[in-house]
């Protein structure tokens, strides 16, 4: 039935001041904007007050202010088709057998999910990392380890609040050591990443690079020179958009907190000089992706002789890549067990504070959060990060900053972590949920299925405080018994590797993961003809390390 004027102009006015309240400009009539507006259910089938509690919390956190992407969780339509309906879709899923997990796993209850709660607060207790002496692994590589992350990993769809098929869940990143977090979909369709020549070579592309705010000089210092030995920086940032500062980069994570977006913009520099050379040698031919390839390979070889070798022992490395069989082009999905579990020993390492510079000496984790967020971008110049105190450039620093041992303890920082709220904010009880939610294996019946010894119930009680024994302990020891991966492996990395490697068991899962994606990618430089010897300079010739990338890449100078 046709409404009166009467009824039109009272809904009209109503209209009006609703669009007022709301900030909203009509770009058509009242009248046909409220004739369209009964045409629409306002119903939808999920209301956003009963969507998973970590969904709700992302459409809060992905604000420009807050910036945690990190376990953000999204709705897949946001993404493009291709990556979730293409039968060549990356996906998410398991290591162990069905039968592993359906024997070995905590079922999904509320209890359960207490116990998680619990055990995550007592993770990241106040003042339990005192005491506890570092490991031996600089603290760059702590960062670096989630710059790789970011290269190989983005899970943004599965849930904590219920009960998961990992093989359902799509990894929104490819799984090889490619760089498509710097090099996004390459210049010619995110040409806003790149800075094309004016004059010389054509295909000499190089990364746009950001600019610092001017606070005062930061950054590196002359050797020996201190604080008088700074400069004032002016481009140790990644680009931004002018007015929000929004990272312009090829993955939003690396710009979560001040160290992994730092070292992004030594990767954005790594890839320039790369270029110089190339261009000083008077290659000839596509200089672009010759220098992408170069990169690629020194990268990759850097995250398995370095990296890889500090984290899980050259043992277990060398054993992997010899053993290991992946021909290129071979199935794989990314296995849970990994990205859930054994990788996530890196928030382990996480310190409490920093020395950042020699303006910041002992800095509070929340600062690396607080100074890569509004108001204090683009990266303060007295802000920018002294990498040689983070990787051992052989240039001297008042203080070396080590990351913590590989154990169950976690900084307090990351117990309140700045731009979140409720469970993104709390990351040990978040990743045990996870694990949790998705059915991972106990840790006991993945070293079994593995072929290795599994702890005692000495061995993953040894050196905690009573609480958290009591909560081991509780509903009939279900936790000793069935212990989750994630906490299991780093007790077994104290235990077993004195926090400073992981044990049998994460560093099997770790080391043969990323030898399995090596191997299987037919551009990685395991599969270059004749072999791959590094050739970039470096402080050893012939091998590549991560700190050669920060030495090439010029941030290691003031």
């Amino acid at each position: 039935m046709a409404k009166n004027q009467t009824d039109v102009g009272v809904e009209n006015a109503q209209l009006k001041l609703k669009l007022e309240q709301l900030k909203i400009k009509s770009t058509v009539g009242l009248t046909k904007m409220a004739e369209t507006i009964r045409k629409i259910n306002p119903h939808a089938l999920i209301p956003v007050e009963k969507l998973p509690e970590d969904v709700k919390a992302t459409l809060q956190v992905l604000k420009t202010d807050n910036k945690r992407f990190h376990g953000a969780k999204i709705a897949l339509s946001w993404f493009p088709p291709q990556l979730i309906f293409s039968p060549c879709s990356d996906k998410f899923g398991y290591l162990t057998s069905a039968t592993v997990r359906a024997s070995s796993k905590l079922d999904f209850n509320v209890v359960n999910v207490g116990l998680m709660n619990q055990l995550g607060d007592l993770m990241a207790n106040n003042g339990r990392e005192n005491g506890i002496a570092d490991s031996n692994i600089p603290a760059g590589y702590t960062y670096f380890g989630q710059f790789v992350d970011h290269d190989i990993t983005l899970d943004v769809s599965s849930s904590i609040d219920s009960a998961t098929d990992a093989n359902t869940i799509n990894n929104m990143r490819t799984p090889s050591l490619e760089l498509d977090n710097v090099y996004g979909r390459g210049p010619a369709l995110d040409p806003y990443l790149y800075e094309f020549p004016s004059s010389g070579p054509s295909t000499a592309i190089k990364f746009k690079l950001g600019t610092n705010r001017n606070a005062g000089p930061g950054g590196p210092s002359t050797s020996g020179g201190g604080a008088a030995g700074m400069q004032i920086q002016t481009d140790f940032d990644v680009p931004r958009i002018s007015g929000t500062n929004t990272a312009v980069i090829g993955d939003p994570r690396n710009d979560e907190n001040l160290f992994v977006s730092q070292f992004q913009s030594a990767m954005l520099k790594f890839h320039n000089a790369v270029v110089d050379i190339i261009v000083a040698a008077g290659f000839n031919g596509d200089i672009f992706v010759e220098v992408k390839k170069i990169v690629t390979h020194h990268y990759q070889w850097a995250v398995i002789h370095d990296f890889l070798k500090k984290i899980c022992g050259t043992a277990v490395v060398d054993n992997a890549l010899t053993n290991v069989a992946a021909p290129v082009g071979s199935a794989f999905r990314m296995p849970v067990e990994f990205s859930v579990a054994a990788y996530r020993f890196g928030h382990s390492l996480v310190r409490e504070r920093y020395w950042i510079n020699h303006n910041f000496i002992n800095q509070p984790l929340s600062d690396a959060f607080n100074f890569i967020r509004n108001p204090n971008l683009p990266v303060l110049s007295n802000w920018v990060v002294d990498f040689n105190a983070f990787f051992p450039t052989g240039i001297p620093v008042p203080v070396f900053n080590m990351a913590r041992k590989i154990d169950s303890v976690l900084a307090n920082g990351l117990e309140t972590l700045p731009g979140g709220s409720g469970i993104m904010a709390m990351l040990a009880a978040r990743n045990l949920r996870r694990g949790l939610a998705l059915g991972l294996p106990s840790g006991q019946a993945t070293a079994v299925a593995l072929g290795v010894p599994p702890l005692t119930t000495a061995q993953l009680t040894s050196g905690l405080p009573a609480n958290e024994i009591a909560i081991l302990n509780s509903n009939g020891g279900v936790l000793l018994n069935k212990t989750p991966l994630w906490y299991y492996i780093l007790k077994e990395a104290a235990v077993l590797g004195n926090g400073n490697t992981l044990g049998p068991l994460g560093g099997k899962i770790v080391a043969e993961t990323f030898v399995k994606m090596l191997k299987r990618d037919a551009n990685s430089y395991w599969n270059v003809p004749g072999g791959f010897t590094p050739f970039l300079p470096s402080q050893n010739s012939g091998n590549f390390t991560v700190t050669d990338i920060i030495i090439l890449s010029g941030v290691s100078q003031p």
